[in-house]
């Protein structure tokens, strides 16, 4: 059966390609296949146009290029060859489709004409239906393409060669992680069929793309970008995001898929504009250019985080747009947003409000990115309105299975000893949208296993499994520092990994920049260290400041989102046992251990990362399987919501001001911890404390 992705513009011609995919599917009941509707699109520079597949069939049995013409044209062969020198040139690109110069497939193109016209020799013509399954027949393959072959033809028509960056890692030698990366760059790389119908999607009305972390939502975007721009040269097409460092990763991507479809020009950055989605006066973003296009004045982070706290700030300046603006202006054809789930109604009603009666706007988010809680309000509580057009990704191509497994039994405490768990997600069904199996349905109250399939799990590192992640318990922060420049050595030197292929992601967000300063003057006072990399905070230099050629990121876990990278260490990961804010904390573990392409390390120290510790021997004894005894009822899921509750902003700002005058004291006034915390305390003596201590042990 052949998969029907994207749609054509013109009516009649996409009801023909209708009926061509019915006969074929009639005729060739067991044959796999993709068809692509106005797809591919290629530009002529030297005459300004575009020139549009109207249907490509990829199939087992062939490949098959169409063109319909619904008017009688003189020479129809001129559009037939025109059409087949694109699409070979761009298959001819491709190393792995060439061999002894030439294609090693044949592919067809044929025209489809509604009105009766000369046929000329050599050029394939059909007047029917009837006719074309005709031409397909004659044509065929004797024999089916093998997966190798299919795949690779896929790859060729999608051009997704190259979505990933291939770094060849030099010296790298069998049993390294870099012949391990190697090797993964070796695979040929193509969009499965989702993530296709979200890149050629009808734009006209909104679309929702959703899916777990990894799954490609990113790539998907930038490249559905890319193909509106070659369909739609006069529109302006905004992306835009909310963490900052996300910049570079998109601006890099429309870049390169843009050039594979151009001959290596850029594209027109007037037309695709990428952008934050506050903005300030130094760097427009959407809000800021909304307000100023309708006269309003913009708020800065600053006073609107003053006024309403960090959490609420972006969402109260557009919830004040939405009400100041009475008219809206059309501003831009087409939003597409990544990160939806960082924003409200207020920022997307806002987008929509500026896109005219068409309303072209797609959104992106990850599912279950709050392992307690649905990541995004549904489009009718969003929009006042439902959509058609909603496409789910439930393949992970980031993470490694057990990587992801792992993070998501760890971000629900599904393996604690004794408290159980600490939260999951409201509905059952979106364990299958976010690509888990189970071999009987998840009822409530009974037992449940679920798991990953090579389907929905690639297997992409050629590694042992238990190889992929691991969790390290230290006695103290120093011995887990001096062990993590052990690591870090190891991984350059031994493993010859690129200082860009890994990074370090403290959990500890306020004194993330001190303990990168510490490490590095461990390096420093390193007798082996032979300056073959830096460690540097991520956005030092810039908000968009995150890899470096030559150094190792270390970063918080805000900054880290929306990266990834090959090898991942986590460190202060004890944070979220016995934690005030167990779920946020949880949830932004879940988050660092899905930033890995490869490896992920989990370090902490004490008895927190002990008990974590044995949460992940759990994890791992289970086979990288969610083992339920009793997958908790409505009731249940409500009392997890009661009993784990974080505490509240306002207290969590006061300990952290607290925090921070402590640290003041310590430093300025040379107070010691323990007479500083029986200061607080009001305990006048050790004794007091040593004994206040042990009862809060044995509670």
């Amino acid at each position: 059966m052949l998969h029907r992705i994207g749609s054509i513009e013109d009516g009649d011609k996409e009801s023909i390609v209708d009926q061509i995919i019915n006969e074929f599917d009639l005729k060739y009941v067991d044959i796999e296949g993709e068809a692509y509707l106005g797809y591919p699109i290629y530009i002529d520079e030297i005459a300004n146009r575009r020139i549009c597949v109207d249907l490509a069939l990829v199939t087992r049995i062939g490949i098959f290029i169409f063109n319909i013409l619904l008017d009688a044209v003189t020479d129809y062969c001129q559009i037939q060859d025109e059409i087949y020198m694109k699409v070979k040139a761009k298959f001819e690109k491709q190393p792995f489709l060439v061999k002894k110069r030439e294609l090693i497939f044949k592919f067809y193109t044929i025209t489809y004409s509604v009105e009766k016209i000369k046929i000329q020799e050599d050029n394939l013509i059909g007047f029917s239906v009837k006719n074309i399954i005709d031409i397909i027949d004659e044509y065929k393959e004797d024999s089916v393409f093998s997966d190798t072959k299919y795949n690779n033809i896929l790859s060729g028509i999608q051009e997704a060669y190259g979505i990933n960056n291939r770094i060849e890692r030099s010296d790298a030698e069998n049993g390294t992680k870099a012949f391990y990366i190697n090797q993964m760059n070796s695979l040929i790389e193509k969009y499965d069929g989702r993530q296709m119908e979200a890149i050629l999607a009808d734009t006209r009305g909104i679309q929702r793309i959703r899916g777990m972390a990894g799954s490609g939502k990113t790539i998907v975007l930038a490249r559905k970008a890319v193909e509106l721009h070659m369909a739609h040269k006069e529109w302006t097409i905004v992306v835009t995001y909310s963490t900052r460092s996300l910049k570079n990763q998109l601006v890099n991507l429309i870049s390169k898929f843009y050039a594979a479809k151009n001959d290596g020009s850029d594209y027109d950055r007037t037309k695709i504009r990428v952008m934050q989605a506050w903005g300030s006066s130094n760097a427009i973003g959407v809000y800021y250019d909304i307000c100023l296009k309708h006269g309003v004045s913009p708020w800065n982070f600053t006073e609107a985080k003053n006024k309403y706290g960090k959490n609420r700030a972006f969402s109260k300046v557009c919830e004040m747009a939405l009400k100041e603006i009475s008219i809206f202006s059309k501003m831009y054809d087409c939003i597409l947003i990544d990160e939806a789930q960082d924003f409200d109604k207020n920022f997307m009603s806002l987008c929509l409000k500026i896109l005219g009666d068409e309303q072209r706007l797609v959104y992106a988010y990850d599912e279950l990115q709050k392992l307690n809680e649905e990541t995004m309000p549904t489009p009718i509580e969003i929009f006042g309105q439902d959509i058609s057009k909603d496409t789910p990704l439930t393949v992970c191509y980031r993470n490694q299975g057990p990587a992801i497994v792992t993070a998501h039994a760890i971000g629900m405490g599904l393996y604690r000893k004794n408290e159980g768990l600490l939260q999951i997600p409201g509905s059952a069904d979106v364990w299958n949208a976010i690509g888990y199996s189970s071999d009987e349905p998840i009822q409530e109250g009974k037992s449940a296993l679920l798991y990953r399939t090579e389907e929905t799990s690639p297997v992409l590192l050629k590694v042992d499994s238990n190889e992929i992640i691991d969790f390290l318990s230290y006695n103290n922060f120093i011995d887990l520092r001096l062990s993590l420049l052990e690591m870090l050595k190891r991984d350059i030197k031994e493993e010859h990994l690129l200082p860009s292929d890994i990074m370090i992601i403290d959990m500890d967000g306020i004194e993330s920049s001190q303990n990168r300063d510490i490490l590095m003057n461990l390096l420093y006072a390193d007798d082996d260290y032979e300056d073959e990399f830096m460690i540097h905070s991520a956005g030092t230099t810039s908000p968009e400041d995150f890899f470096r050629k030559n150094s190792i990121v270390y970063t918080s876990i805000f900054r880290a989102k929306g990266n990834e990278t090959f090898m991942v260490y986590i460190v202060n990961a004890q944070k979220c046992i016995n934690s005030l804010t167990p779920r946020s904390d949880r949830n932004a573990l879940f988050t660092a251990i899905t930033r890995s392409k490869g490896w992920v390390r989990v370090l902490g120290y004490g008895d927190e990362m002990r008990t974590l510790c044995e949460e992940f021997n759990e994890i791992r004894s289970n086979e990288y399987k969610l083992k339920f005894d009793k997958y908790p009822t409505k009731e249940e899921q409500n009392e997890l919501i009661l009993n784990n509750k974080d505490l509240d902003d306002s207290i969590m700002k006061t300990i952290g001001n607290t925090r921070n005058m402590i640290k003041k004291l310590r430093n300025e006034e040379n107070i010691t911890d323990a007479r500083l915390i029986m200061e607080l305390l009001g305990i006048s003596t050790k004794e007091e404390l040593l004994r206040s201590l042990s009862e809060e042990e044995e509670y």
